[in-house]
């Protein structure tokens, strides 16, 4: 491969592909021994694709919403002569980063330099290069070289030694529990005064570690703590976004698209017959069913205008997480002709699990009760191709940077709600990642 790749000529304009099948290894584990450059992954919750990426051959950014339809067009374009989908992640409240997002993009797109992917149980090594000039090309190929002459082979797995967990030394809570309650009081007082149906407050917690987080050998516990989630991570700006989620933002086929409701929440319980009592409550609780029904008429009203038809089954079913579980309700729904992933990006992103509802309205409530910014954390994240794409809710997420995490978690506030128990809910949403911070 390496051979191959000195021998490459400036093609302006053009992606420059190489493509190798490899014997059956971890992506996380092989991102894990190569830290020589920016790291990608992306791995869906049904295990159809798994993505490692090491550098980036193209990285296509936005700094406002308004430059989403010439990124994904570009995005496509290259997907299309890949015949790979980009890694794409879309920040919460579409804006640049700031404080600990600093230098993060309202949105990227980044076909990595170095691939390892696993897709139709098959695994493959691919290299791509893409260059518009004769110094951008020198350029990119020589740090491709580079990389492909560091690279580590992929191993079978991250070893026991590897994999120990760090110390967490100290814990800052942006918000402890007078401000929650506070905040939550403040925003069922506004749902009571009318005009606004839900809210999601977010908070931050900060952690401060003994040594450097060893953030794949991390995410490969974490993934092992939540199966069934959607796993990704980004490094960008000189710090990782990374997390395990459950939602779905959409799944696209064609012209045929997945999406669900997620809402509602209860813990799991300790013994299996605490466990079927907790979910008798989550399906039942008036409170509980209430907020998810506008989850569930409010994606199914978004959807209205871009599709020609829509269903979903008729009672909403339970997911099962290793802390909490949720109300689930599967939406498909055919679109229409020339309908992609920017009318359904613009259509449910942010969705009601993560902002609240009516959107405009709970979005603008967010604004005055939350004190940082989310940056991606409740944004978008995932794969997008011309033929198959498929983003989750970037939530049970965190934001690394060397011995430094903050951690991200949100809660809805519908009338009923109780401080308290929303309390706790927040706090069992960052469980998973502290257990598998520790080991």
């Amino acid at each position: 491969m390496l051979e191959q790749v000195r021998e490459w000529e400036l093609a302006p304009g053009e992606l420059q592909r190489l493509v190798v099948p490899v014997a059956e290894a971890d992506p996380v584990a092989w991102l894990h021994v190569n830290p020589w450059a920016e790291r990608s992954y992306w791995s869906d919750r049904d295990q159809r694709l798994e993505i490692g990426g090491i550098g980036q051959a193209v990285c296509l950014s936005a700094s406002t919403s308004a430059e989403y339809p010439q990124l994904l067009e570009r995005a496509h374009a290259l997907a299309s002569a890949a015949d790979a989908g980009l890694l794409c992640a879309f920040a919460f409240d579409e804006a640049p980063g700031r404080d600990h997002w600093h230098g993060f993009p309202a949105a990227v797109a980044l076909l990595p330099a170095i691939e390892l992917r696993r897709e139709h149980r098959q695994l493959q090594l691919a290299v791509n290069l893409y260059a518009e000039s004769a110094a951008e090309f020198v350029r990119h190929k020589t740090r491709l070289i580079e990389l492909l002459g560091r690279l580590q082979a992929p191993p079978a797995c991250i070893s026991a030694e590897q994999s120990a967990g760090v110390q967490v030394l100290l814990r800052r809570d942006e918000l402890d529990y007078a401000a929650c309650k506070a905040h939550i009081l403040a925003i069922l007082d506004e749902i009571e005064a009318g005009g606004i149906h839900k809210a999601v407050l977010a908070r931050q917690v900060e952690l401060q570690l003994a040594e450097e987080l060893p953030a794949f050998a991390t995410l490969a516990r974490w993934q092992r703590i939540s199966p069934g989630s959607f796993s990704f991570a980004i490094e960008y700006a000189g710090r990782l976004f990374m997390g395990c989620s459950p939602e779905r933002l959409f799944r696209r086929e064609g012209q045929e698209v997945l999406t669900e409701s997620l809402a509602g929440t209860v813990r799991r319980g300790d013994t299996l017959e605490e466990d079927r009592s907790l979910e008798a409550a989550l399906r039942n609780d008036a409170k509980l069913v209430r907020e998810h029904d506008w989850v569930t008429r409010y994606i199914e009203g978004e959807l209205t205008p871009w599709v020609t038809r829509t269903e979903a089954p008729a009672q909403a079913g339970v997911l099962k997480l290793d802390r909490i579980q949720h109300r689930h309700l599967p939406i498909r729904a055919t679109l229409k002709e020339g309908v992609g992933d920017l009318e359904l990006l613009q259509a449910l992103h942010p969705t009601p699990a993560v902002c609240g509802f009516p959107r405009r309205e709970a979005h603008e409530l967010i604004a005055r009760h939350e004190r940082v910014q989310r940056g991606w954390y409740s944004g978008a994240i995932g794969v997008i191709a011309p033929r198959v794409s498929e983003l989750a809710v970037a939530i049970r997420s965190v934001l690394v940077a060397g011995d430094r995490a903050w951690c991200y978690s949100g809660v809805g506030i519908v009338e009923g709600s109780d401080p308290e128990v929303e309390w706790q809910e927040l706090e069992a949403k960052i469980e998973s990642f502290l257990a598998a911070v520790k080991g």
